[in-house]
Order: C-alpha cells, then structure tokens, then sequence
C-alpha cells in the first residue's frame, strides 16, 4: 500500500500555490482595482489591502520551506516501510518506527512518522477513505487499518 500521490502534492504545494495566490491578488488589488467587487461596487485603491495580502503572500513562502520535506511518500509492508522524497528513498523495518500518530483536522487523513535515531518526522497521507466530525478525522482506508493494526502488534 502506498500513499496517494496526488494527495501528497496538493498537500506538499498547498502554502506555495497560496503565496503565490496571495501575492497575485495583492499587485492586481493595487495596479487594478477596478477587477475587485464588494459589496457590489468596484473597489478603490487600498494600501491596507494591498499589504494584508501581501503579508499573507510573503508568509506563506518560508511556511513552504520549512514543511515541504516533511512530505514523503511511504509504501507499507507486512514487515518494512519505505520512506521516498523524490530520488531519496529509504527502507526501514516497522521495529525501527518510533511513533506513527494521524495528524487531527487534516483532511485526507495525514500521518505523522518518526524512527528511532533519526531527529526528522516524516508526513505521509492515505487514500480519501475517511469521516470527519468537529474537525476530528478517523481513517477508513486499507493503508489505515493496516497502520492501526500494526500500531496494535507492535506497541507504537
């Protein structure tokens, strides 16, 4: 079982695609502001505007930096896990997991992996198989079941 790709991009993409979003709208809000309505009227130059969205832009580029390689994509075995980031992969056994939690109020379901010996956590998301209630999410995945089963086995 191997988590979703495409799921993996949206999530690992999410806050540049926001930045630059953000960003866009914050030149086109100043150079043009006649493109923006609100409250059914066209919308005046505004410096706050402006700057509110381009704070915005500008924070979510080193959001970005800083979570972008925590997003792998993990292959789940009876016995080893496999950790891939691109050209990197990595097998380990499921005694060398140290904890293995599902991230709350993240949808799809989103996993947060660490290993014994290793200071960095890994997250890794399933297939779109899940119930959400108040923001809490339970995985009813293949991939989610075989995590919980293994969590049960081996104690982590």
């Amino acid at each position: 079982m191997e988590s979703n790709n495409l799921y993996h991009h949206i999530l690992k993409y999410l806050f540049l695609g926001l930045g630059i979003i953000m960003l866009f709208t914050s030149l086109l809000s100043w150079f043009f502001p006649e493109l923006f309505w609100v409250n059914g009227e066209k919308m005046a130059q505004n410096i706050v505007i402006t700057l509110v969205f381009g704070v915005i832009g500008i924070v979510c580029f080193p959001i970005f930096i800083a979570i972008k390689d925590k997003f792998v994509i993990v292959k789940l075995g009876g016995q080893n896990v496999i950790i891939k980031n691109g050209e990197y992969e990595r097998k380990i056994n499921w005694m060398e997991v140290e904890s293995l939690s599902l991230i709350q109020f993240v949808y799809p379901p989103l996993y947060k992996l660490k290993i014994k010996g290793d200071n960095k956590v890994y997250w890794f998301n399933t297939d779109n198989e899940f119930i959400k209630a108040s923001g809490f999410v339970k995985d009813f995945s293949d991939m989610g079941d075989l995590i919980q089963k293994k969590k049960r086995e081996l104690g982590i």
